[in-house]
């Protein structure tokens, strides 16, 4: 490992053995703040950023990298005062599982971030992206796969593979669109006028979906793949109000990183 003192305050990125061919990081200014900026360049195709508070949380999360091979993110640090290490690991493959390390840096933090930022929510991109991808296959075709997707790219604070963002409780929350639902063999049977009866199940036994609008108290219009058979996003009605067995629970997507080009850096 390599020591260079090139950041503001007298401290020092550590680079792995070769990892500074790799990536070249613009200086980023340590404040002792609740966030930092990650920003440069590379020329791997997938950048991760994992962030260790001592004693604490460890969270793993890919940064976006554009096409030309600059990337430049605001990351939010949510676990509170104490000292972190941030570190930077690629691959020159797309996707892969496994990760070479290039560098990290020490970063102790003296001011908590601010409520608003702690609580910063994606509903409205979450919703954005849906509309992009509605009657197209997102991934495998997976149900999971379309909030996977709408959660990285909009550099969700989750934790794989179902916990995507801040628990909600809709008997007493507000649950609005873009927050994502999980299933766990969920059976709804309503009484239709005339006398029908409709029965419906989500989850075999495991079912993701996302709010795409709301109709009212426990009401909504769901956007899910993978229903029926069908891999592709699709729209439908749901009521809540009838379920008769199984469980579901809803989550609040929230931002753990900004990308600078939404101009909220």
């Amino acid at each position: 490992m390599i020591v260079v003192p090139v950041h503001a305050n007298n401290s020092a990125i550590t680079w792995y053995t070769g990892g500074d061919s790799k990536i070249s990081l613009n200086p980023m200014p340590i404040d002792n703040s609740s966030s930092v900026v990650l920003a440069g360049t590379t020329s791997l195709k997938t950048l991760i950023v994992t962030v260790a508070k001592k004693n604490g949380p460890l969270r793993t999360n890919p940064i976006p990298v554009a096409t030309d091979g600059s990337f430049n993110v605001r990351y939010l640090i949510k676990d509170g005062l104490g000292s972190y290490t941030i570190t930077l690991s690629g691959s020159d493959q797309s996707n892969s599982l496994r990760y070479q390390g290039l560098c990290f840096i020490t970063h102790t933090v003296k001011k908590a971030l601010s409520a608003d930022m702690l609580h910063l929510e994606l509903n409205r991109m979450i919703i954005e992206y849906v509309k992009e991808v509605m009657g197209t296959t997102v991934g495998r075709g997976e149900c999971w796969d379309l909030a996977q997707e709408a959660l990285d790219k909009n550099l969700a604070d989750w934790t794989r593979p179902t916990t995507f963002g801040h628990l909600l409780n809709p008997d007493t929350e507000e649950i609005k669109a873009g927050d994502i639902i999980q299933f766990r063999s969920l059976n709804i049977t309503e009484h239709l006028p005339g006398g029908v009866t409709k029965r419906v199940t989500f989850g075999a036994p495991d079912h993701t979906a996302i709010v795409y609008k709301v109709l009212g108290k426990k009401r909504y219009t769901l956007a899910h793949q993978n229903v029926g058979g069908n891999r592709s996003v699709i729209s439908g009605d749901v009521d809540f109000t009838e379920v008769t067995s199984g469980t579901y629970v809803i989550y609040r997507p929230m931002a753990l990183m900004i990308q600078a080009y939404k101009g909220l850096l």
